[in-house]
């Protein structure tokens, strides 16, 4: 499970958890990012992104959860990419939006 940054979720709500990255890793390599909630893969939600010979790769997703209906809801984001990159640049955001309260 990721430990450098968790965000977490009052309760009460459904929530939608949006987030978009650009990465230059080198030419003909990939990144990947997987969402965790409570400590748990979400591989459902997870993408990979693959650079050409340009090598930019870009990245996007959105989901809904109701799982912070009756108890906080931790979510953190875990980056991985092979051995064979070096260095790897990556910039983006995340946007959580409670869209329902129940």
């Amino acid at each position: 499970m990721p430990t450098d940054e968790t965000i977490q979720l009052m309760p009460g709500y459904v929530y939608m958890i949006s987030f978009v990255f650009l990465a230059v890793p080198d030419a003909g390599n990939y990144y990947q990012l997987l969402p965790y909630l409570n400590g748990s893969p979400r591989f459902l939600y997870s993408v990979l992104a693959a650079a050409g010979s340009g090598r930019t790769a870009s990245a996007s997703a959105s989901f809904l959860t109701n799982e912070a209906l009756y108890e906080p809801l931790d979510f953190s984001l875990l980056l991985t990419y092979p051995d064979t990159v070096r260095n790897i640049d990556i910039t983006g955001a995340v946007s959580i939006y409670p869209v329902a309260v129940l």
